[in-house]
């Protein structure tokens, strides 16, 4: 939000009964800022490569997390909510589910590593929406930030921004640091194993 405004073509959600919105975008921003705060408090380097209240194109996003994979080990992670409907109503899906590109790569290693903190912060308090088809339980999507980065690459739809009781339930800090914290240990794990 710049001057009250949101800025970006992103979700968002039905209005709460005090008239509010959940953008998407404001709350991914919030989030990343959580989850780089516990990456730094166990001393994991990280970088917002978005860094703005404005929205910035797929491919710079690319282009920026591939120039950072040049010079150092790294995971791209995008952090994004899930929607369901036209958004005008409120819409029973909900849930938790991690992407990766199609095919056997290093990222479902890392998306398997990661879905296991997740359901370690989040229990049966969610629905887990995964996909076993290939024996794990990320789902596959030919996203252009999980196709056309270099180094291993996750999206994390972190539960449903047009559900009224899970969109409540996402602006809680309980959910935010149960999701900064599985984000910040799944992350410890890999840096012991990459």
């Amino acid at each position: 939000m710049i001057n009250g405004r949101y800025q970006t073509n992103g979700k968002f959600s039905p209005k709460f009964d005090d008239g509010s919105i959940l953008y998407e975008g404001v709350n991914n921003r919030d989030n990343v800022r959580i989850i780089r705060n516990s990456l730094n408090e166990i001393g994991l380097d990280s970088v917002d490569i978005v860094d703005s209240e404005l929205d910035i194109p797929l491919r710079e996003r690319v282009n920026r997390a591939n120039e950072l994979a040049k010079t150092r080990k790294s995971l791209y992670i995008s952090i994004h909510s899930d929607a369901a409907g036209d958004a005008s109503n409120w819409h029973p899906a909900q849930g938790i589910s991690v992407f990766t590109s199609i095919g056997q790569t290093k990222s479902d290693v890392f998306a398997t590593i990661l879905i296991d903190e997740l359901q370690n912060q989040f229990g049966n308090t969610v629905k887990w929406r995964t996909d076993l088809s290939d024996k794990d339980e990320d789902k596959e999507e030919n996203f252009f930030v999980l196709r056309e980065t270099s180094c291993p690459a996750v999206l994390i739809e972190a539960g449903f921004h047009t559900n009224k009781q899970e969109a409540l339930r996402m602006l809680t800090d309980e959910w935010k640091d149960k999701l900064s914290a599985a984000v910040a240990y799944a992350c410890q794990k890999w840096e012991k194993i990459a």
